[in-house]
């Protein structure tokens, strides 16, 4: 079982939070799963899976996503509680919670000018969109409002007669109410705009008319964002007045203090801080309202990541409970296992797979944890255990150390091979760049480590190698290159340098590099960042329509006020289409007009990989016999989220007969058969 972590003992005491008593000081944030079922927004198995798993982890209250309270306010594939069509699943989600002895609280909101649907179109205070480009809101009349109001009633009733234990109205994030609060999204003339009081009529409107529909039966708290981050907008001050006013009003049960504003600035990517900011950068902001309202309890998120942060933060008397959303998305069972004393899969704030497929209305996932939304199939597979078969997993990269762990826990005998002369793969060069990976690292190398897979590292797999192994299953998990032939040859200019040698020694680049962006994703942007703390003047320069399109919005907004700061230039649409010496000539990839860059020392090309999948190949004419699975980059280059999920998958397949859920290609079965 392992001892008891005493370090965590401030986490362990109940709380009460209104009527509901919470068993101990963690609770999984809200944060949007997209698992709704499409065209009704109702509550699917695979909530209930999802939030089951969440439960037995040990956390003492789930705050669901944002269930939406109006039409207007619908999320594709998200939750409602708008009509009475939703108890039902709403009430299964509370008893499958319940059955674990955690508490479970709704997050009941209407998001405002940056939702709606086709029909509806979106709802706002004023008419300005919520980013340039965006469409513009329908201005709420007092039709809308008294529309509104109704709604967040009628929605924490229905939650309540669904068994919830509490619920939270959502003041904070830019959404609706916030919309109305803040002084850059309300310009309103009527009385709800203008003065202090005006702004702050719809929410507390809004939370009379909750705390009478509830009726005492469940707790009732305010979600806020304590700052904007925004000039002009919504500080910290701003928000107490704002408390204080409400709580005349009605009473609130607890205060769930978050930060950032829906819009199209840089605040927005610290509503989900990614791995470029430090652990817990936010936590002086549920300190400030834990210090004002020291009667009321104070719950806190953002990157708090480690249960140790946490227990600092309610010891040192700056939160009574501390909220873990991607934390618990990456390790289900977060609380039970560092309780233990036994080490979590930690989330390495990547917002690959949670936030990447947020925004583009997809089922979220996990870089880290592969099974996150397919909790009941992939758990079902692994409790499985096949007849003992030898596995041979070629590339010890992250795909090779899933498959090869994975394959091990389940009884397989494993060998993990690569010609490298240790684990790891291309992880170490990625965790230089972005350090967050480096816990990717080091929790797969631990995970190898306490295994009984066999290693054999420093020399080349060929045809020969897996002949006299004789394995039964072999995994090509031996990820990608770049190739000479994609390279950008500028005859006369400067060197051309690889990313990864650059990345390894960064002194190599020039006093003035030009950085050439294929990819649109983290690789030159991060090198970019790498080498301008360094002191080196970056050119980035790419075809691409816009700045790193497959970074999701939530970081490139933040990316971008980065960059600026750092002083990188960058050049959208541009190709370098000749040099002489340190000039290079970039021309506009649709007009064709041309500019010159002086000074450049250096470019590094970043481009497409090619999948380094020959011994697929070897295999196949050597005649060896068995199956072959491909894995991650060594299938097609594609990111470490790809590469852990097919790891894990392959891992499991192994042997068994369960297939449902894995979402996996098939193996090879060698020899193939040729028609004659």
């Amino acid at each position: 079982m392992g001892e008891l972590n005493t370090g965590l003992t401030p986490l362990q005491a109940p709380i009460d939070l209104g009527p509901a008593r919470v068993k101990n000081r963690i609770f999984v944030a809200p944060h949007t799963t997209n698992f709704g079922e499409a065209g009704r927004n109702l509550v699917t198995r695979r909530h209930l899976d999802y939030h089951r798993e969440r439960a037995r982890g040990g956390a003492g209250l789930i705050i669901t996503e944002g269930i939406r309270v109006h039409p207007t306010s619908l999320r594709r594939l998200g939750l409602h509680a708008y009509d009475d069509e939703a108890l039902a699943g709403l009430s299964a989600l509370a008893e499958v919670v319940h059955a674990e002895d955690t508490r479970l609280f709704a997050q009941i909101l209407h998001t405002g000018r940056h939702s709606g649907d086709d029909h509806y179109g979106s709802w706002g205070a004023s008419a300005a969109p919520w980013s340039t480009g965006a469409h513009s809101p329908h201005v709420m009349n007092a039709f809308d409002l008294d529309t509104v109001v109704a709604g967040f009633a009628a929605a924490a009733a229905r939650v309540v007669e669904a068994g919830f234990d509490g619920l939270e109205v959502h003041l904070g994030h830019g959404h609706l109410l916030q919309q109305f609060l803040s002084p850059l999204t309300n310009d309103r003339i009527d009385g709800y705009g203008g003065s202090f009081t005006a702004r702050a009529r719809l929410a507390r409107e809004v939370l009379i008319a909750v705390v009478e529909a509830v009726g005492g039966r469940a707790a009732v708290g305010l979600r806020l964002s304590a700052d904007e981050f925004l000039p002009g907008g919504l500080g910290p001050d701003d928000v107490v007045r704002i408390v204080e006013h409400l709580r005349d009003a009605a009473p609130v049960d607890f205060l769930h203090v978050s930060h950032s504003a829906y819009a199209g600035a840089a605040s927005l990517s610290t509503q989900m801080a990614d791995m470029s900011y430090g652990p817990a950068p936010f936590r002086h902001l549920p300190a400030r309202f834990k210090r004002e309202f020291p009667d009321v309890p104070v719950l806190a998120i953002c990157r708090i990541d480690t249960l140790e942060t946490g227990a600092s933060m309610v010891a040192a008397g700056e939160a009574d409970l501390v909220g873990y959303a991607r934390a618990h998305i990456a390790e289900p069972a977060l609380t039970r296992r560092t309780l233990r004393q036994h080490s979590p899969r930690r989330c390495i704030a990547c917002n690959q797979g949670c936030n990447a497929n947020l925004e583009a209305i997809t089922p979220i996932t996990c870089t880290v944890n592969p099974a996150v939304g397919r909790e009941r199939d992939w758990l079902a597979a692994e409790a499985a255990r096949p007849e003992p078969l030898s596995v041979l997993v070629v590339g010890a990269g992250p795909a090779g150390l899933e498959a090869a762990t994975t394959a091990a826990r389940r009884g397989h005998h494993v060998v993990l091979a690569d010609a490298a002369a240790g684990p790891g793969g291309a992880l170490p060069d990625v965790t230089r760049i972005r350090s967050g990976f480096g816990l990717l690292l080091h929790d797969l190398l631990a995970e190898l480590d306490a295994s009984a897979v066999v290693r054999r590292f420093g020399a080349r797999v060929t045809a020969a190698t897996v002949a006299g192994l004789a394995p039964d299953v072999v995994v090509l998990a031996t990820g990608a290159a770049t190739h000479p032939d994609d390279a950008l040859v500028l005859p006369g200019g400067p060197p051309a340098l690889e990313l990864g040698d650059v990345v390894r020694q960064p002194q190599s680049a020039g006093a003035t590099t030009l950085v050439l962006d294929e990819l649109g994703s983290w690789e030159a942007f991060a090198l970019a960042e790498h080498l301008a703390a360094r002191g080196v003047a970056v050119r980035l320069v790419t075809p691409l329509a816009s700045m790193a399109p497959r970074i999701t919005v939530y970081s490139r907004l933040g990316l971008a006020e980065r960059l600026r700061a750092a002083g990188i230039r960058i050049f959208t649409m541009h190709r370098p289409s000749s040099a002489l010496d340190n000039t290079v000539t970039i021309t506009h990839t649709v007009d064709g007009s041309a500019q010159t860059l002086t000074g450049i020392d250096s470019i590094v090309h970043v481009r497409p990989a090619r999948a380094r999948a020959g011994l697929l190949d070897e295999l196949a004419e050597s005649g060896w016999s068995g199956q072959v699975h491909l894995a991650g980059d060594a299938f097609a280059p594609r990111t470490v989220q790809e590469a852990v999920y097919e790891g894990r998958a392959a891992g499991l397949l192994i042997g068994t007969s369960i297939t449902q859920g894995l979402s996996m290609r098939p193996a090879y079965a060698l020899p193939r058969l040729v028609a004659a």
